[in-house]
């Protein structure tokens, strides 16, 4: 599955350079730090008056779009597991996997991935 197109009138595709001292570059990614923002929405939204897109995760925030990645990884692993031995067993030959256990172990990622889900949209 391929990354979203965006329109065109949103895309950015122009690319602005300046020159600044090293002083300069560290007091400006530690303002965009702070803010939780990267460098290009500090200055955009300094010299533009805008509202930054999105906002850096905090740590916290991070580590949990962190798990919730890792934990596709496994549901995925666990999905592959399944399908292998359905195909065995349909040769009859493998271990025999109750399908209750193959089901009840992706309903719980999936629990849990929407759980993380809800906790990243701002629900409690």
């Amino acid at each position: 599955m391929g990354r979203f197109k965006k329109a065109a009138e949103v895309r950015r595709g122009i690319r602005l350079h300046i020159r600044l001292t090293a002083e300069e570059h560290t007091r400006l990614n530690e303002q965009a730090a702070e803010r939780g923002l990267t460098v290009s929405d500090l200055i955009r939204t300094t010299a533009l008056n805008t509202k930054p897109r999105l906002r850096k995760a905090d740590p916290e925030r991070a580590a949990l779009i962190k798990g919730l990645g890792e934990l596709g990884k496994i549901g995925s692993n666990v999905n592959q597991i399944a399908h292998e031995l359905h195909r065995d067993r349909i040769a009859g030959k493998g271990p025999r996997v109750p399908d209750g256990l193959i089901e009840a172990a992706l309903y719980a990622i999936r629990n849990l991935s929407n759980h993380l889900i809800k906790l990243l949209s701002g629900g409690h």
